[in-house]
């Protein structure tokens, strides 16, 4: 009961895992030295890194075992 949300039915590999991750720790560590010294364009700039990673999310590459990208098939008779 405590995995209840560990399996998924998107593929495993993420070629964009360690960039997103990279993008989400410095956008929070850039945001919380913006609001510590308060600097207002350091914030703005940490919510647009997080925006970025959260981007980066939606970004997927198709398989090349993929049958649904390669176009219309014959079918045999």
């Amino acid at each position: 009961m405590l995995f209840i949300f560990a399996s998924r039915s998107r593929p495993r590999e993420d070629r964009y895992l360690h960039a997103r991750v990279a993008l989400m720790c410095v956008g929070a560590g850039l945001g919380l030295a913006g609001m510590l010294l308060d600097i207002g364009w350091l914030i703005w700039i940490a919510l647009a890194a997080l925006l970025v990673g959260l981007a980066l999310r939606h970004l997927r590459t198709r398989r090349q075992d993929d049958p649904s990208d390669s176009g219309p098939q014959a079918s045999a008779p």
